[in-house]
Parts: C-alpha cells; structure tokens; sequence
C-alpha cells in the first residue's frame, strides 16, 4: 500500500486545487489507475488536501496523477508526501483521526474519508485489504473522538470561520452563504446561527434543505444579495468562481464594509473584490495561522491519540498478514490441523504484529521443510 499527499503542509492553495477533481474526473481517475495496473484504489480531496491511496505501482499512480491535474510528474514528486508500507496506513489513520488535519481534531476529515472510501467500494476499487484498511482507520477515529479531548473541543475550519464572520461587525448582520448544502457549508451555517445575531440567506442545490432558519434564495440571485450583505461566504465544489470583481463592479454596490469568506478548493472567490472599497477577504490559507492556538491546545492529546492509533494498527496489521498466510499455508495437509489451527488463532490474539508476522514465517519455512 502506498499514499501520495498533497496537503497545505507541503503545497499552497493554488497548487492543491490542480488536484481538486470533481466526481465524474474522479471516477474516471480510479478506473485509470486500476488500468495501469493497482489492485485497489481510494481518492480523498478536501478543501486541504488531495490524496491518493493505493495497491501497486505507486510511481505509475504518481504519473497517472500528474496526468490528470496538468502537472508535471517531477513536479509533482516536489509537491507531495509519498508514505509505503505501515506508513502509508499510519497516514492513513492520523488523516481520518485529524491530527494531520489544519485544525487538529476536526470532525468534517472522518466524513470525508468515509465518503472517499465508501464512492471506491461501491465503484469496485477496493478489496479486502482496503476494506479492512480503511474500516479499522474510520473505526479507531471514532474511538478516538469518544476516548480523547482531541474533538471534544470543538472546532474546525467551519467554527474558526463562523466566529470570524461574528466579530466581524457588531450587532446584526446579514450573511450570504453559497453553497450551505455541503458538508462544510452545513457545519458553518449550524455555528453561524449558534450566535444569534445574523440573517442568513443561503444558495442550495438541494431543495430539501428547509431550515426555516434560513432564507433559501436561487443561486443565480446571488449578486443581488451580494449587495446588501454583511458577509459573502462560498464553499462550493465549483471549478469557477462563485463570486468574480467584474460581475461586482457592474451591480455598482453601495460602498461598505464586507467581509468575504472563501473556504473552497479550488477558489470560489475573485481576489479582485478586495478592489471593492472597504472589502476584506479571507481565504481558506489565513484559517491556518487562527487554527495555531487550538492546535497548541490540543497538542497533549495527540499522545494519547497515537496510542489508540498504534493499537488499532497492530491489530490491522495481523489481520492482513494472517489472509496473507492463510492464501499460502495449507492446514489441512497437517495431522493435528484442529489443535494446530486453535494455537495460530490464539496465538494471534496475544502477539504484537511484529511477533505474529515472525511466527508465521517460521510456520512457512517448517511447511516448505516437511
């Protein structure tokens, strides 16, 4: 197993969204690579990272990727993590748990993952191994979240944004939210109405979304309440602008504050519109330096995070070893295979990974000598 990471520790906005491929680029990708030859095949992509999971060549995959994003392969060698073997599944783990995340123990990675994981199950891209991989990392980010403070406190990308847009102005404010339907989207409008001092107006794909808290208006609207908004927050999957300078300067909008939001990857918004008098803008690179307290604050729990991390892998990792040997290792031409059988299983139970893999190995070499 190996996984190439291009996160905002290693690359800027303007580089992760080469690699923000929409859902149908995303299928397509997936059956490329299972193509050139991977076994099993997952993609995440956030608003802070683009990643790729995956059984088999990985320097084909690396290809395969630039490929796709536009990007030269040396180039994006320069750009990306790439983790193999257990450190392609410690990554995996500390991803889905948030501790690799802009803002250390945020829930929406979990989501995400799952999702990631769940659209390369359903489309055929996994096998047993990735499905016992990424059930145990979704599963110990649980326990994690139950068992640390790690998430208790609770803030992400959507808390750090909404209480920006809170301090913004005092008093009653006017929000435009597009793009409320998305995960992000709904965790920030949840947090925004937490404090009780906005009108909320919000662009939805989704005509199920009735909060009577909010005033659902057509997305094709939008530069109208641009207008007499306090706040423009986008955080939509669009490859496009949501939002661009030239469009805003034609409505010729009444000079005022504003505070625009961008938490989307690519861009939603022009950067232009800080042209507009008394414009501010926000973009999902300055969350990173508001994120730097919570993370100190949370630093001492990662400790015990990595603990539940290194637990949940060693048991992983026997897992996978022991459907490894159990391809190879014929019982039933063993005399005693009941009694011998209990004591593998039994003995699996007991050892640290690193035990069961030398023990199995032994078995191995007594069958090839028998």
């Amino acid at each position: 197993m190996f996984a190439i990471s291009i996160n905002y520790k290693n690359a800027k906005t303007d580089i992760r969204e080469k690699y923000a491929f929409d859902k149908e680029t995303t299928l397509l990708f997936l059956q490329t690579l299972k193509n050139i030859g991977l076994t099993e095949a997952v993609y995440l992509n956030t608003c802070n990272r683009a990643e790729v999971y995956g059984n088999g060549d990985y320097e084909a995959a690396v290809k395969a990727m630039a490929e796709f994003s536009g990007a030269e392969p040396s180039s994006l060698r320069e750009d990306a993590f790439i983790y193999e073997g257990e450190s392609a599944i410690r990554h995996l783990f500390r991803v889905t748990a948030g501790i690799e995340s802009m803002v250390i123990g945020e829930d929406e990675v979990l989501g995400q993952m799952k999702a990631a994981y769940d659209f390369s199950r359903e489309h055929g891209f996994t096998d047993f191994s990735f499905n016992k991989v990424f059930q145990a990392a979704v599963a110990a980010a649980k326990k994690i979240k139950t068992d640390t403070e790690l998430s208790k406190r609770s803030v992400s990308v959507a808390t750090i944004a909404a209480s920006k847009c809170h301090k913004f102005k005092d008093g009653h404010k006017k929000i435009l939210v597009i793009g409320a339907s998305g995960d992000t989207g709904g965790k920030l409008v949840k947090n925004l109405l937490s404090y009780h001092d906005s009108t909320i107006y919000a662009t939805v794909r989704n005509s199920h979304v009735t909060d009577r808290k909010l005033t659902l208006v057509p997305y094709a609207e939008r530069y109208h309440y641009i207008a007499c908004a306090d706040v423009i927050i986008s955080c939509t999957r669009s490859p496009h602008y949501t939002v661009t300078y030239s469009k805003l300067k034609s409505e010729e909008l009444e000079e005022k504050p504003r505070l625009f939001v961008d938490l989307a990857v690519p861009r939603d918004i022009d950067e232009n519109v800080l042209k507009l008098g008394q414009s501010e803008l926000i973009t999902i690179n300055d969350i990173e330096a508001l994120a730097k307290e919570n993370n100190e604050i949370k630093k001492a729990e990662i400790v015990v995070a990595e603990e539940i991390i290194e637990e949940a892998v060693d048991e992983l990792l026997k897992t996978l070893y022991f459907h490894e040997f159990l391809s190879e290792f014929d019982l039933v031409k063993h005399e005693n295979k009941d009694v011998l059988s209990k004591f593998i299983y039994h003995y699996r139970d007991v050892a640290t990974a690193e035990e069961f893999v030398s023990f199995l190995k032994v078995l191995r070499r007594m069958e090839a000598d028998a």
